[in-house]
């Protein structure tokens, strides 16, 4: 079993939180990421976190100037939405805010998604817009949306973006974009736990009915998996009759509240939500368990997703085994989980 550091377990779950590790810190970082940023420049260490990832998942991430990036999230890109992206590193990095030190690093939204949609042409600029909001700000923080002083109305009203603060690290991280679009992974040469570990990373659970031969392949090699996740201080590995759940220890206090009415909801709904009426099931819970209390049905969802609470079945959520785990009791309580 590998060993890891404070920095070491950093760095990885950098790269299992934003799939992204970079060199330059941000203005808001903590003494451990500066530490973990030199201290990463040592050999040593890049290969303790190559092997790590190496070992459990059977690759290693995409490392250039000490950036790191670790895409595998657990959507597939489509080939639009890569030729999107690729189409947008261009726009931005021949931009010219990006030219020189004196730049503000801002750029308007409305340019980059005219210029990105004239070389995608079978997409409209707002389908455009929210494929680089939902990759490169949402998914890995590298532009910021940016509203001029005194909007704030206008950021309610807004369709999309006016402005974008772009990342320091954007242009010295594209080289790993660009091999990631570009290049095929090869997932035949892994190894049955590695193959186990991805599904364990991307989805957090697996329950019999989602494959007979992976669940008995869970089952025969939960020892071994176990192991593999303990280096990082943070995941337990717990197998029932009939699901398998990758506990993560670092929930977030701000995260509670959405995740009693989740666990609230997927108790009290049958096999099958349609996503029609999720809004509506949502109030009604926050109305029970938080009266007066305003909880956004994003967060709920995101913490039915990521709990494994439900799968996404495209027009409705359906029910996991999982949710049985836990009990929301009060709500002065937070979810019972047997850590």
């Amino acid at each position: 079993m590998i060993e890891l550091d404070n920095t070491d377990r950093y760095i990885v779950n950098q790269l299992i939180d934003r799939e992204l590790f970079t060199a330059i810190p941000g203005p808001k970082a903590t003494k451990l990421q500066i530490n973990a940023v030199h201290t990463f420049q040592n050999g040593y260490k890049q290969r303790r976190v190559a092997n790590f990832f190496q070992t459990l998942i059977g690759t290693s991430p995409l490392n250039f100037g000490n950036n790191l990036v670790l895409m595998i999230g657990p959507n597939e890109l489509d080939d639009q939405v890569k030729h999107v992206l690729l189409a947008t590193l261009k726009v931005i990095i021949s931009s010219p805010q990006m030219d020189g030190l004196e730049s503000d690093m801002v750029i308007d939204s409305p340019s980059v998604i005219h210029q990105v949609q004239s070389e995608v042409t079978e997409l409209d600029e707002q389908r455009i817009y929210e494929i680089i909001d939902g990759i490169f700000v949402k998914r890995f923080g590298l532009l910021t949306p940016d509203y001029p002083e005194g909007s704030v109305t206008t950021v309610q009203t807004e369709i999309m973006d006016p402005f974008w603060d772009i990342d320091p690290n954007f242009i010295s991280i594209t080289h790993e974009f660009i091999h990631y679009l570009t290049h095929q992974s090869d997932t035949e040469s892994l190894t049955t736990v590695q193959q186990l570990n991805r599904i364990l990373l991307q989805q957090r659970f697996l329950i019999p009915k989602q494959s007979s031969k992976l669940w008995s392949q869970l089952i025969e090699n939960k020892t071994r998996l176990s192991k593999d996740w303990q280096p990082l201080n943070r995941f337990r590995l717990e197998v029932g009759n009939d699901y398998a759940v990758l506990l993560d220890s670092q929930q977030h206090k701000r995260e509670a509240k959405p995740f009693i009415v989740a666990i609230a909801l997927a108790n009290k709904m049958g096999a099958t939500l349609a996503k029609t009426t999720f809004p509506k099931q949502v109030r009604q819970v926050v109305k029970d368990l938080f009266p007066g209390r305003t909880i956004n049905a994003s967060d709920v969802k995101k913490g039915l997703l990521e709990n494994a609470l439900v799968l996404d079945k495209g027009d409705y959520f359906e029910r996991t085994p999982v949710a049985k785990r836990f009990r929301a009791s009060n709500i002065a309580d937070i979810p019972q989980m047997d850590y």
